[in-house]
């Protein structure tokens, strides 16, 4: 479980070696999830998925608009995890909500670890979502049914606040690298190296404006900072409703910035993706650093 990664939010301040970014220019027709040419038939990904904004797009006084990027169609498509992302999000608050959730081991079989959710915090959530994040539904079933070892015999096991958390990692790191694609570098790098730092809380009563300079959100709840080092690897800071994310995009051979981000959140769990392409975050199982 990565519990101990949550809690308290601490915001430890980074160095001041940023630097302004250039002007943008106009950018290459490459598909920035897979790093290929696109030919004449593609589609337009939201930098910022949909699912994250409610307001009317593009055009609203006060917020900012992510745009499109042109991608094939099939990886478009294959990005699964966007379907779950604002679920994923609404998860890991419950289930750091101790009025939702009830921690057991089984009495007879220690090995059987199991945990009780109060089914009035999932209002909204379809049994489609249940099943994908691996609950099983006992309302229909007396303490009885399930008391016995044998209920769970053949039952997915799942830990839930780490696979929403992985689900939630990978739709905000798409996104970031996405804003990064679009507004700064222009090209997807050959490769992928991410360090991504999570955090959950209030994060809405956290502005970071002073810091890294005023930033307009995306939607009530949905904002993103994203500042350039010397070296030319790029800092982003995601917050996405009830999670924040510390990310590093490892765009340089220079390991100080990654090194510093090591050591400033020491004390976080710091976990980082490796990949030739962002496709590459579908289902996939971050490392700890």
């Amino acid at each position: 479980m990565l519990d101990p990664a949550f809690g308290v939010l601490c915001c430890p301040i980074l160095g001041g070696d940023f630097v302004r970014p250039a002007c943008d220019v106009p950018m290459t027709k490459i598909c920035y999830l897979c790093n290929l040419a696109i030919d004449q038939s593609s589609t337009g990904d939201h930098a910022v998925p949909k699912q994250l904004i409610t307001r009317a797009q593009p055009k609203t006084k006060g917020f900012d608009y992510g745009g499109v990027l042109p991608t094939h169609a099939e990886c478009n498509n294959r990005f699964g995890p966007e379907t779950y992302c604002a679920k994923a999000l609404k998860l890991i608050e419950v289930l750091h909500d101790p009025k939702c959730v009830s921690k057991f081991q089984h009495k007879n079989d220690p090995s059987i670890r199991m945990m009780a959710l109060n089914s009035e915090c999932f209002k909204g959530f379809t049994k489609r979502d249940l099943t994908f994040f691996k609950f099983i539904d006992v309302r229909d079933k007396t303490v009885a049914d399930f008391s016995k070892p044998s209920f769970f015999s053949g039952k997915p096991k799942t830990l839930p606040v780490r696979d929403a958390l992985f689900i939630a990692l990978a739709v905000l790191t798409k996104s970031a690298a996405a804003l990064l694609v679009a507004r700064h570098v222009h090209e997807p790098p050959s490769s992928w190296k991410v360090l991504a730092i999570p955090y959950t809380g209030a994060t809405d009563a956290h502005d970071f404006d002073a810091i890294f300079g005023d930033t307009k959100p995306f939607d009530v709840g949905v904002k993103v900072w994203l500042r350039r080092f010397e070296s030319g690897d790029w800092f982003a800071l995601y917050r996405a409703q009830n999670v924040l994310v510390f990310f590093l995009f490892r765009l340089s051979s220079v390991q100080d910035n990654w090194n510093g981000m090591l050591a400033r959140f020491g004390d976080a769990e710091r976990l980082s993706f490796t990949g030739a392409r962002l496709t590459d975050l579908i289902d996939y199982q971050w490392q700890r650093v």
